[in-house]
């Protein structure tokens, strides 16, 4: 686990995390496939916080992109608000985010593991809507998403460590398996 501390060996007390830091602007970021909704409908629990999905923002129905300055914009409006969780993989925005967001957490999970749970969850949800995403993006599968999945650690992996590493004032928690993320859970 990588952590503002360091990397430990993920036999970290993360109960310090919580206590250092009052989360009330968290980000829940990686690729596709890797839990980030799953892990964020779990934090809104425990915490309250509202739970907001980029998805929702950057797809409108039937898989239509929303404009770029409309997407940064609705961004910009949710990460000024007093607390929330937003979960998402969208390095465009993420920037903007981090400059209000108090905790993030990173899902750098194994490219094989992703594309893994991304059919899964595109089986389960075949010719359905996600509970994650808006209203008549029915869920298919796609041959290019899978392999934007599979390159997303390697396009992006330096990029995001850059502006993680650029924000100090922010408490980062990177994840690499589920029994960390389970232990975190629990540990709330």
């Amino acid at each position: 686990i990588w952590t503002n501390w360091g990397w430990t060996s993920g036999a970290q007390d993360f109960t310090r995390s919580c206590e250092d830091y009052s989360m009330k602007r968290v980000l829940i970021i990686g690729s596709n496939g890797a839990g980030k909704s799953t892990f964020s409908y779990a934090l809104a629990e425990k915490t309250s916080l509202p739970l907001i999905h980029l998805d929702q923002l950057y797809w409108r129905n039937n898989w239509e992109v929303t404009p770029k300055e409309e997407f940064l914009s609705l961004v910009s409006a949710e990460a000024q608000k007093s607390c929330w969780i937003i979960e998402g993989n969208n390095i465009r925005s993420l920037e903007d985010r981090l400059q209000f967001a108090d905790t993030v957490f990173w899902f750098e999970f194994p490219p094989a593991l992703c594309v893994w749970n991304v059919l899964k969850r595109t089986f389960k949800y075949h010719g359905q809507v996600r509970p994650d995403m808006p209203d008549e993006c029915v869920s298919k599968l796609n041959v290019g998403f899978l392999k934007d999945v599979w390159r997303f650690n390697k396009k992006n992996r330096a990029k995001i460590r850059e502006k993680l590493g650029a924000n100090k004032n922010i408490q980062i928690v990177r994840f690499t398996n589920y029994k960390q993320v389970r232990a975190y859970l629990e540990s709330l």
